[in-house]
C-alpha cells in the first residue's frame, strides 16, 4: 500500500452558523463554502482544526461536517479530520470515531500540559503520539513547532524523535509567523524531518501553519500549507504555490507581496495587534467577500475590537479583492448562552 502524501494548499475551513447565537450549524452554507474551495486545485481539506472550532463542537456536529466534506470531495483529494484532546485515551477515541466515518488522515494537536517544557520534557509528546500511532493505525499529521509559545511548542529534536518512531506520521503542521530560517526555525524543523527520513525511508512532509509567510516557508522547505485563510484567498495561494513549484519565484514573490497588507490585518502581529483574534478576522474577511453568510463564532471567541473592522475591509481592497459587504453592515454580537 502506498504511503499517503499531503502537500500543496490545504484549506482549514470555518464552521458556519445559522445566526449570531451560533447554536445551530448552517450545514448547507458549509457545503457551499466547501464547494467554493474545491473549485480550486487544493491538496486536501482539513476538517477539524482550531479554525473549524473543533473544540467548540459536539462530536455529532464534528462528524456531520466531516461527512459533508467527504461527500463533496468525492475521493478526489484526502479529507483530514481533527483531534484536539488533553488525554491520550480521548485523542484515540476521537480518532477512532473519525476513522470509522472515512477520513483519510488526521490532524492531531498536542495535549495542553501545564508548565510545558519543550526542551526538557518532550518525552510526554513522544509517549502521547507513540501510543496514538499504534492504536489508531491511520496517517496523521502533528500540529506544533518552535514558533508557538504554548504547549504546542516543539523543537527540531522532537520532530526527529517522532518522525523516526511514529510509523503513520506523514506530515507536520508547523507554525511560523516571522523568520523561517535560523536557530530553531522552520528550516531546522525541515532538516530534522529529512534526517529522520534518511533513517526510516519514510517522508514526513513539512507544512506551514497559515500563510502569513507562505513564500518564506516554501523557500525554507515547506511542501505546502494548512491554512484557515484559504477561505479568503484560496485562488492567490494556489497560484503562489503553483508558481513556486514551477520555479517561477518572481511570480510567487509578487503574489506574496500583494497580500502583505491583508496578512497584516488578519494575523495582527506585524501591526501591533493581538494574534488571538486571527480566526474571527479571517471569518469576517470571508463574509465581506461574500464567501460565507455569517461570520459569528461560538464563545469564548468574541469579535475583534470595532476599529479593526474597517482595517480588514481596507486590507482586502489593497490586496486586490472586491468586498461585497461594507464595515457598516457588520453588526458584532456576543450571544450569551
Amino acid at each position: 500500500m502506498s504511503r499517503l502524501q499531503l502537500s500543496g494548499v490545504i484549506p482549514s475551513p470555518p464552521v458556519i452558523y445559522t445566526d449570531e447565537t451560533c447554536r445551530e450549524i448552517d450545514y448547507e452554507g458549509y457545503r457551499r463554502h466547501l464547494q467554493h474551495l474545491l473549485a480550486h486545485d487544493i491538496g486536501a481539506l482539513c476538517i477539524g482544526g482550531h479554525a473549524g472550532e473543533t473544540e467548540c463542537l459536539t462530536m455529532d456536529e464534528r462528524l456531520k461536517v466531516i461527512d459533508i466534506a467527504i461527500e463533496e470531495a468525492r475521493g478526489r483529494i484526502p479529507v483530514i479530520g481533527g483531534v484536539i484532546a488533553d488525554s491520550t485515551h480521548s485523542a484515540i477515541d476521537q480518532a477512532q470515531l473519525q476513522k470509522a466515518h472515512g477520513v483519510d488522515a488526521l490532524l492531531v494537536c498536542p495535549p495542553n500540559i501545564i508548565g510545558w517544557d519543550a526542551e526538557r520534557a518532550d518525552a510526554m509528546h513522544v509517549a502521547h503520539f507513540g501510543a496514538f500511532d499504534k492504536a489508531v493505525q491511520l496517517p496523521f499529521m502533528i500540529y506544533g513547532g518552535p514558533g508557538d509559545g504554548t504547549s504546542y511548542r516543539q523543537l527540531p529534536q522532537t520532530f526527529r524523535k517522532l518522525a523516526e518512531s511514529c510509523e503513520h506520521l506523514v506530515a507536520w503542521k508547523i507554525p511560523v509567523r516571522g523568520v523561517a530560517t535560523g536557530p530553531n526555525s522552520f528550516a531546522e524543523c525541515v532538516a530534522a524531518l529529512k534526517q529522520a527520513g534518511d533513517v526510516t525511508g519514510r517522508t514526513v512532509t513539512p507544512l506551514v501553519a497559515g500563510d502569513a509567510n507562505f513564500y518564506g516557508a516554501l523557500e525554507a522547505g515547506a511542501g505546502g500549507n494548512v491554512n484557515a485563510c484559504e477561505s479568503v484567498r484560496v485562488d492567490d495561494n494556489v497560484a503562489l504555490y503553483t508558481a513556486f513549484v514551477k520555479g517561477d519565484r518572481d511570480t510567487a514573490r509578487s503574489i506574496h507581496e500583494k497580500s502583505q497588507a491583508l496578512s497584516d490585518a488578519i494575523y495582527g502581529v506585524r501591526v501591533g495587534r493581538s494574534f488571538a483574534y486571527f480566526h474571527y478576522r479571517f471569518k469576517i474577511a470571508s463574509w465581506m467577500l461574500g464567501y460565507i453568510d455569517n461570520p459569528a463564532m461560538r464563545l469564548p471567541q468574541v469579535p475583534p475590537p470595532a476599529e479593526e473592522i474597517p482595517l480588514i475591509h481596507d486590507a482586502l481592497v489593497k490586496s486586490g479583492r472586491r468586498p461585497v459587504r461594507s464595515p457598516d453592515e457588520y453588526k458584532p454580537t456576543i450571544a450569551l448562552m
